[in-house]
């Protein structure tokens, strides 16, 4: 009888203790076992007392097994029990699972009143069996099968998963909604590593279709697309994209009145945050052949076209002539190399001049480029430019193929400027005579009197000639090791010229300005931030995502305010861009110059 009181005694004071605790910590999963590339929902809870006295926890370190995707909120419940209030907080996050193993969560630990409160820590298998049952088509990623909990989701939908290296791979991401959607934004952009990467345009508001999967009716959307170019042979992996989507949710009611169908109405239901990512997509990617791999080969894979032109087939000499090779077709247009010429001798040539125009519409990237050369003749005689050639790969024909302009047929005749000795034909450049050295004129005009006992070789200009051609050797150096660091280095020449580009479309703004066209010059004012920023840190322009960003800046040491002013005119940017309203010409003007102020801030820090 006495170790039954004994018992209930201490199993009372255990419970008082416990009740009278200020603070419990309590972590849950929605599920230990999880595949590869699934979703974990990760829930802290703090009760007591003191839940509202606290701070949101620190998350705990996922060991590289789980990557972030984004918060589901925060929620509150508060309650009265025996005069004692009660308070259970709860704070929702979304993971993603992108490496194998079994691994422990630790605990969140939470310090209130000097005393640490913690969590019991959780074990997470994560495993490829387990997301077996997810298989996938040869052309996509196959979606959920139709049960309650898959009523939104995200598809990444590939046109081939065997490609040649440069090979273009066209990516949609597609969303699945059996749920009313309010908004999104992406969370976290696809691993890309191994590739190159274009952005294909798509509409500012995404085309909603219907589509019945399974007999449950879906909302579809495609809300972004890519275009992957492999710059290497192997597996590559493309990696999950990550969403937050602003879901509508309709409060239930038991009771039924007289308002209850008016109030029932979408527009008066509240939103929810959740979390969602697209699985991860295999690529087979195929050296290519190097059977009949042409001479000229520089690694081109499409389908192009090939042109040259001269401004003028009629110059005198020392006059400028101007010769474009145009290549177009579908392919990675940004990369295409200079074709290989062969001018003649008798030609000065200059470093071409390179414009690109890319088409991202029709779910290809397609387009020209162009290499403008200038070319001086510096003797007369009919000239000819050998056919200029171009060597590509086609992936449909799984062949090479060698493009050829016709040769191109220059007449230089001698300018006015030019001397060349008269008194026989056929004389080449190397027989060129001079006048003067059998007759010698009378001399009009005194020569120029030198002090007796002067010296050429112990004045200062004699040893600044004899210095010169070491300067000239030194620049030419320096110049050349700039002009291989700009074709070998992206980061480097992105950096280069990343300032040009930037108010080359500040320029275009300031046009769009003038013409009162307030969407398009605020998307010019954007593309020129942006660009710039993703130029000069090397970053892709597609998607670059603000958090990234501005992490990158902070690595930089970039100063606080000027990065608060750059995001703050993204934001004025996209706000005005969208905005059904009208700004005043001066508020533009204003914004205009506030972007070239931060533009030229920038090119000083970074």
């Amino acid at each position: 009888m006495k170790s039954k009181t004994f018992i209930i005694f201490i199993f009372l004071a255990i419970s008082s203790w416990l009740s009278a605790q200020p603070l419990t910590v309590t972590t849950s999963v929605n599920q230990n076992q999880i595949g590869l590339n699934q979703q974990l929902v990760f829930t802290i809870e703090l009760s007591g007392e003191a839940a509202q006295k606290v701070a949101q926890p620190e998350l705990p370190d996922m060991q590289g097994y789980l990557d972030f995707l984004g918060s589901g909120g925060t929620s509150q419940n508060i309650s009265f029990v025996n005069g004692r209030m009660s308070v259970a907080k709860t704070f929702t996050y979304y993971y993603l699972a992108v490496k194998e193993g079994e691994f422990i969560v630790p605990p969140v630990t939470v310090i209130y009143d000097n005393t640490e409160y913690a969590s019991k820590p959780i074990t997470v298998t994560i495993s490829q069996s387990a997301a077996a049952g997810q298989s996938q088509s040869p052309a996509s990623s196959q979606p959920p099968s139709s049960n309650s909990t898959d009523d939104l989701y995200i598809r990444t939908i590939v046109n081939k998963r065997s490609v040649y290296q440069n090979e273009p791979i066209i990516v949609t991401y597609r969303i699945y909604a059996a749920v009313s959607v309010t908004g999104y934004s992406i969370t976290k952009l696809p691993e890309t590593t191994g590739f190159w990467t274009e952005d294909i345009e798509t509409p500012q508001q995404p085309q909603v279709k219907n589509e019945m999967i399974d007999g449950k009716r879906y909302l579809t959307a495609d809300i972004k697309k890519i275009a992957l170019f492999p710059t290497s042979a192997g597996e590559k992996t493309i990696g999950p994209m990550a969403l937050q989507c602003e879901v509508r949710v309709q409060t239930s009611r038991r009771s039924r009145d007289l308002f209850d169908s008016f109030f029932d109405d979408a527009f008066f239901g509240g939103t929810t945050r959740r979390s969602i990512a697209s699985p991860a997509v295999e690529i087979d990617v195929k050296p290519l052949p190097a059977a009949n791999k042409p001479a000229d080969f520089s690694g081109a894979v499409g389908q192009y076209k090939l042109n040259a032109t001269v401004d003028k087939t009629d110059v005198n000499t020392d006059e400028a002539l101007s010769l474009k090779v145009n290549i177009s077709g579908t392919g990675n247009i940004r990369l295409l190399p200079k074709p290989r010429l062969e001018i003649p001798s008798d030609f000065e040539q200059y470093d071409p001049k390179e414009t690109e125009v890319i088409d991202r519409q029709g779910g290809i990237i397609s387009g020209s480029k162009t290499f403008e050369y200038v070319l001086v003749p510096r003797f007369p005689g009919e000239q000819r430019i050998k056919p200029i050639t171009f060597s590509y790969f086609d992936p449909v024909k799984k062949d090479y193929v060698t493009l050829s302009a016709p040769e191109l047929i220059i007449n230089v005749t001698k300018g006015a400027n030019q001397f060349i000795a008269s008194g026989g034909s056929g004389l080449s450049k190397e027989e060129v005579r001079y006048v003067g050295q059998d007759i010698r004129f009378i001399k009009l005009a005194p020569g120029d009197f030198q002090p007796i006992g002067y010296r050429i070789y112990t004045s200062f200009g004699f040893f600044a000639l004899l210095a010169l051609p070491i300067f000239l050797l030194a620049w030419a150096v320096l110049y050349k090791n700039h002009r291989d660091r700009l074709s070998e280095n992206i980061a480097y020449a992105r950096s280069r010229r990343a300032n040009t580009l930037a108010m080359k479309r500040l320029s275009k703004a300031k046009l769009l300005l003038s013409e009162d066209r307030q969407k398009e010059f605020y998307a010019e004012v954007a593309d020129a931030l942006t660009g710039f920023a993703a130029d000069k840190l090397n970053m892709s322009k597609a998607g670059l995502i603000s958090d990234e960003l501005e992490k990158e800046f902070k690595n930089r040491g970039l100063d606080a305010e000027l990065t608060t002013d750059y995001f703050s005119l993204i934001r004025t940017c996209d706000l005005q861009r969208f905005a059904p309203s009208t700004v005043e010409v001066e508020t533009m003007q204003q914004s205009y110059k506030e972007a070239k102020k931060v533009i030229i801030k920038l090119e000083k820090a970074l």
